[in-house]
């Protein structure tokens, strides 16, 4: 039985409390935030708390893509110093690339550089119709063509998530123009849609070709190595080996849909028993795994995992 690290999505609520206890206690957090102020020109305190940025849409944007790298990198450290690391990696949109950074094809600098200037939204010019994000809770027979595709303009599937806990509803990610977004919205159940107050991108998916193509020129501008670790790809079931395969998983996450189906599946062919969540990057007891998942976003999170690795019997990799 092995470990997997797994790496979520800024699309959630980025919620610091548990980051600033790591950050007051451990070193490796500390240090994984200084460069990433270091790199990016941000502030520390800026990139912890996520304030200062309510006048810049752009910034706010980016920040945030940063810190929960930061963080993720940061708890990675911590984890390793405590001998605690994986036999196999993966992660949801931007933590697919970091991943890929954890499993070494990228280095540190060149991950939070692509990822500080990765969250381009394009200036809405006067009558042009703003970009959205929303989670869709679905019957398990939901009819695709009533919320997404040909049918459905301006929505398009932007994530798999496969079932919830309890195995009641397929959870979604949905990307689109926020007015269709809330006309999909207004036409189904309450709660069953829910449009991201904060995103204004269409992330993973058409739409998002303009910063696609941007981003697409940043990774071809660094260095991507081989990885060292298997890396899951988050958009099909498969395991990356090559510089190449991890490269052109980091382009095409920017406008195809991610599956965690496939993604999960591939870990579990590696023998995964027991998966870490990184960060305060995946809601908790929503999602369900095809293995136990801890969540360490907090310092109290290491105790939880390293109980879980006596219960599970996972076996560490050796070095």
């Amino acid at each position: 039985m092995t470990l997997a690290f797994f790496f979520g999505t800024h699309q959630f609520s980025y919620k610091p409390k548990g980051v600033l206890d790591f950050y007051e206690s451990h070193p490796a957090v500390r240090e994984s935030y200084r460069q990433a102020a270091e790199w990016t020109g941000i502030g520390t305190d800026a990139l912890l708390h996520q304030t200062g940025f309510e006048d810049d849409e752009q910034l706010r944007l980016s920040a945030s893509a940063v810190a929960l790298a930061a963080a993720m990198l940061g708890i990675h450290d911590v984890l390793r110093e405590s001998g605690i690391r994986p036999a196999v990696v993966g992660g949801l949109s931007l933590g697919g690339i970091v991943s890929g950074c954890v499993a070494g094809s990228i280095g540190r600098q060149d991950l939070i550089d692509l990822l500080f200037h990765s969250q381009h939204v394009p200036e809405a010019t006067e009558g042009a119709r703003v970009q959205g994000f929303a989670s869709a809770f679905l019957p398990l027979d939901f009819d695709a063509s009533f919320y997404y595709g040909e049918k459905r303009e301006g929505v398009y599937l932007a994530g798999d998530l496969g079932h919830d806990v309890t195995g009641s509803c397929r959870i979604l990610l949905l990307s689109g123009y926020r007015d269709a977004l809330d006309r999909l919205a207004a036409e189904c159940p309450p709660g069953s849609i829910l449009v991201s107050p904060e995103s204004s991108a269409a992330i993973h998916s058409p739409l998002h070709r303009e910063a696609g193509e941007l981003f697409r020129q940043r990774v071809d501008a660094i260095e991507v190595a081989d990885p060292q670790l298997p890396v899951a790809s988050c958009l099909e079931r498969r395991q990356l080996r090559t510089g190449a395969e991890v490269r052109d998983m980091m382009v095409r996450n920017m406008v195809e849909p991610v599956d965690l189906g496939g993604l999960t599946e591939e870990m579990a062919a590696h023998g995964v028993r027991l998966g870490l969540v990184l960060g305060p990057s995946l809601i908790k007891d929503v999602i369900r795994f095809p293995f136990p998942m801890v969540h360490v976003d907090s310092p109290e999170g290491i105790a939880e995992a390293v109980a879980a690795l006596f219960e599970f019997g996972v076996e560490l990799p050796a070095g």
